[in-house]
């Protein structure tokens, strides 16, 4: 059971259609939220009691949203020195995103409480169904006709490019943090913007490193085609050869 919920501070972000929703459900403040129940509850714990739940929940005619709920998961930030919920910082990148057009999660709503057990915050954000992430795709990789898996590749290549054209790199960028809508393609969205922070060219050569790692299902010929993508779209390489010379300065010299 959660701790109740203090009534202090006012909530810091309501995206207008969530008024109109959430209100004939009664949920349009920061104690109905904290007190919604669920019978399986996803727990993340984390050092020094700190804890969040995510939780599904559906709004009949109004969709499916994922409830987030955090108790004593705090970082310091030049913002604020003393503290913030890690999701107030997740909350900023989003934002950062939508400045920057890259696709990602769509925030509904977002407060905080000071409570006796330590500082909570809750973010709301829709279900993005329809979405899947190319980690889950490549379970199924050479069943899927040929120039799906380009435009696939295509699309990654893309959402990348994207990421680094805005001078933004993303500390653990793996298959699984690219989502992908196989019925619009090249529909695509960051699913972990909580990780993104401005990055030297460095780190975005430690980032692509780390995504191809995460799609090693994937063959040489066809991962040109993810590189071409890129390319086109991060000014910080010429053409593909400058990339792949970066990215495999060995097999280049010999």
């Amino acid at each position: 059971m959660w701790p109740n919920s203090a009534k202090k501070n006012s909530e810091a972000f309501i995206e207008a259609n969530f008024r109109k929703q959430f209100r004939p459900a009664h949920l349009l403040n920061f104690h109905a939220l904290w007190e919604m129940q669920f019978l399986d509850s996803h727990k993340i714990s984390f050092p020094e009691s700190g804890h969040s739940l995510i939780d599904r929940f559906e709004l009949s005619g109004q969709g499916a949203f994922y409830l987030k709920r955090q108790l004593n998961r705090s970082i310091r930030t030049w913002r604020r020195p003393f503290g913030e919920p890690t999701f107030a910082q997740e909350l900023r990148n989003i934002r950062l995103c939508e400045e920057k057009h890259i696709p990602t999660l769509e925030p509904v709503y977002y407060a905080e409480r000071q409570m006796e057990v330590g500082p909570a915050a809750i973010l709301v954000v829709r279900a993005l169904d329809g979405y899947q992430s190319l980690q889950d795709i490549m379970v199924h990789w050479y069943g899927m006709e040929r120039h799906l898996r380009e435009s696939i590749l295509h699309t990654a290549g893309k959402a990348l490019g994207r990421l680094h054209a805005a001078g933004l790199g993303h500390s653990r960028l793996k298959a699984d943090d690219i989502i992908v809508d196989l019925t619009q393609i090249p529909q695509w969205r960051l699913a972990s913007p909580q990780f993104i922070a401005p990055a030297k060219n460095r780190d975005l050569l430690l980032d692509v490193q780390g995504f191809l790692d995460s799609v090693s299902v994937v063959g040489e010929t066809e991962l040109d085609f993810l590189l071409k993508a890129y390319v086109d779209i991060c000014p910080q390489w010429p053409n593909l050869s400058a990339l792949k010379q970066a990215l495999y300065p060995s097999q280049q010299a010999s």
